[in-house]
């Protein structure tokens, strides 16, 4: 299923040349465009059903967001399927917990794949547990449509088959960092991070930021679901940095705050876009306030159309009030619903095809997503809000580092 074709505007330039040192050089340079094959065999689909599936953190510290993405995308294909589905077929989907760990991801991704036999990979939360199936992916040739995994080891012709629409750590941290150090002017920053990919990540962006300035950063990685968080704190406090950033679980970065509050320690804080959820601010939000947050999706209260019809069409399906995880999986799934409907052929091919012809897709919840032969990160963009009672405000709007 890998890209094994030119574009023909391209093919005919070469064929016209004649030329094999001028056809070697296009190949090496030119992006190849995914052959859609409507005759491929394909699992998942048959007459009445699309089979889809994902993973997602049902269960531990990152529950929240797997639980929130879960209800999100089932409320959008339950609409889809009540408005007859896709070509003819209702959409279904299975969610299983890889409890946001690496190890039970792998071992859930054979059971979705073998078990259930899925046409495709349909959104998902968690970055760890995502990344740890990516060579799967790759090796049975799945396409995987806009997990929540915001890793610089994606978005790259590297997984040719997952197509990103959340922007890596290194981007987001860096924007956030950058705009810290310069609306605020502190001497050090502090992060707590997942230990790994994620952290990592987050490290190499808030060094973006600093470089060339004198300000210090100071990394302590974290591993899900630790039970006492006491010892992180004092060292933080030990640390005496002016502002600590956070990318953890909701629950771990809570209770991180109750640690640090217990022992006195209370500086300026900032953390990536899960912190802007309803669930983490009425739990926590008392030891957030004037938190600095990453904005990946619009917020809930957005006066733009789209999201506006997001949140009432939530509503009106489930009886309840959307928030940013919900809003997550809604997102996802109007990416996958809109790629099935577009693709010539439900085979993963055609499929794959019509991602790559998205261009300047808009949801209202994102920035308008574009995908290309050889591009996979369909967004790069990052805005930031401030934590300011019981609600978030805009600080800086959507922006992109070049």
């Amino acid at each position: 299923m890998l890209p094994k074709r030119l574009p023909a505007d391209r093919l005919r330039s070469v064929l016209a040349g004649g030329s094999a040192l001028v056809l070697s050089l296009i190949l090496a340079d030119v992006a190849l465009a995914t052959e859609c094959k409507p005759d491929e065999k394909t699992p998942g689909v048959s007459d009445t059903e699309i089979k889809l599936g994902a993973l997602m953190p049902l269960s531990g510290s990152a529950a929240t967001g797997g639980l929130g993405a879960k209800a999100g995308a089932e409320a959008y294909y339950g609409i889809i399927n009540d408005q007859g589905g896709i070509k003819g077929r209702k959409i279904s989907i299975t969610v299983l917990d890889d409890e946001y760990k690496p190890a039970v991801a792998q071992q859930q991704i054979r059971t979705l794949v073998q078990r259930d036999g899925i046409f495709a990979i349909a959104g998902g939360e968690g970055t760890p547990n995502f990344l740890a199936i990516v060579p799967f992916i790759e090796r049975e040739g799945i396409p995987a449509i806009a997990p929540y995994a915001p890793s610089s080891e994606l978005g790259t012709m590297k997984a040719p088959h997952v197509f990103m629409t959340a922007v890596n750590y290194i981007t987001e941290f860096q924007i956030m960092a950058d705009y810290v150090v310069k609306t605020y002017k502190p001497k050090s920053l502090s992060l707590v991070g997942v230990q790994g990919n994620v952290g990592d990540d987050s490290k190499a962006g808030m060094d973006l930021a600093v470089k060339g300035t004198d300000v210090k950063v100071n990394y302590i990685p974290e591993v899900p679901g630790t039970p006492d968080l006491t010892p992180i704190a004092t060292q933080l406090r030990d640390l005496k940095a002016d502002w600590v950033f956070l990318i953890l679980t909701n629950a771990d970065t809570g209770q991180l705050l109750e640690a640090m509050s217990r022992i006195g320690y209370k500086p300026q804080t900032a953390a990536w876009a899960g912190m802007d959820d309803d669930d983490y601010i009425k739990a926590f939000g008392s030891l957030s306030q004037g938190m600095i947050i990453a904005e990946e999706t619009a917020k809930v209260s957005s006066q733009d159309s789209l999201v506006q019809k997001f949140v009432s069409d939530f509503k009106a399906k489930t009886g309840k009030a959307p928030g940013k995880f919900e809003e997550l999986g809604w997102v996802q799934a109007e990416i996958v619903v809109e790629a099935l409907q577009d693709a010539k052929a439900l085979t993963r091919s055609c499929v794959m095809a019509a991602l790559e012809g998205m261009k300047d897709f808009k949801t209202g919840i994102l920035p308008s997503i574009t995908f290309g032969p050889e591009a996979r990160q369909g967004v790069n963009a990052v805005g930031l809000v401030k934590l300011d009672g019981d609600h978030t405000v805009e600080v800086v709007p959507f922006r992109s580092v070049e």
